[in-house]
């Protein structure tokens, strides 16, 4: 399968490389298309709106996929409208949601490769046709092998974004939608010789774990949420939000989620799922 994510950028920044996570806004059809009561055009707009306060602008966002909700054209367009006021480049990548096969607005934008000085960033497609799980094909995990390559060949730390986890965040029901073929991933990422973080969305919401010397991060969406800790599908009730990082040239990350508090985005809370 070819992967609708190609090319390099590099960033002309500061020593320090800051980023932004959006993830998960399953925009509809139309503007103002809800998703279990959520109108995800305004849930997003809530959370590009606490993006562009940040008193520390970001260098680049990174958007890891289920732009859309139903894979229509219009919504990857009033994405990229909603991102304009942001004074910062967005890479962008399929999630399962999303049909790369749509007239995108900027296809530039899915980008394989970000790099500083001191960082590489690759961004991984995780999408499977018609199945809601994720899986790397060949062609994906050639490109994460060749990117553990040159930043070890570079001396740079690396960054890996994809959408579906590779790790279990305790949701029964979510846990086996993970990258099926993890362990191939995590044959090549233990190669780099520096520091390694892995982000991902799908699960809508937060979770940090450290597995050998890889750090897995997961975000919430920019609409609705899932219960952690969940056998069956339900939704939570937190707010819609994001993820920030520091990538120091050392290798040391810092990072967090900050979510919208000034509003309220009332969900279905007695829904049994949606496709």
């Amino acid at each position: 399968m070819s992967s609708a994510l190609r090319g390099n950028y590099t960033l002309n920044n500061g020593d320090t490389l800051t980023l932004v996570q959006v993830t998960d806004a399953h925009l509809m059809g139309v503007r103002g298309g809800r998703l279990l009561n959520v109108d995800t055009d305004d849930s997003l707009a809530a959370v590009l709106e606490l993006v562009e306060a940040r008193p520390e602008p970001p260098d680049a966002l990174l958007i890891t996929g289920d732009i859309a909700g139903d894979g229509a054209g219009d919504a990857y367009q009033r994405f990229a409208q909603a991102l304009e006021a942001i004074p910062a480049p967005s890479f962008w990548l399929p999630g399962n949601h999303d049909d790369c096969d749509e007239s995108v607005v900027d296809r530039e934008r899915f980008i394989r490769t970000v790099t500083n000085p001191h960082w590489l960033v690759v961004m991984l497609d995780s999408q499977q046709t018609d199945e809601v799980g994720g899986y790397l094909a060949a062609n994906e995990l050639d490109a994460l092998s060749q990117a553990v390559d040159r930043a070890n060949q570079e001396g740079k730390h690396l960054l890996v974004a994809l959408h579906h986890p590779l790790q279990p965040v305790g949701c029964d029901w979510l846990d086996p939608q993970r990258v099926a073929n993890s362990s191939a991933f995590e044959l090549e990422v233990q190669r780099c010789r520096n520091q390694v973080v892995v982000i991902a969305g799908h699960v809508h919401q937060e979770s940090d774990q450290v597995s050998g010397n890889i750090r897995y991060l997961t975000t919430p969406s920019t609409c609705i949420q899932f219960a952690p800790n969940q056998v069956n599908f339900k939704v939570g009730d937190q707010a819609p939000g994001y993820r920030w990082l520091r990538l120091a040239p050392s290798g040391e990350i810092e990072t967090g989620v900050e979510r919208v508090t000034d509003r309220e985005f009332p969900v279905d809370l007695d829904s049994g799922g949606y496709l």
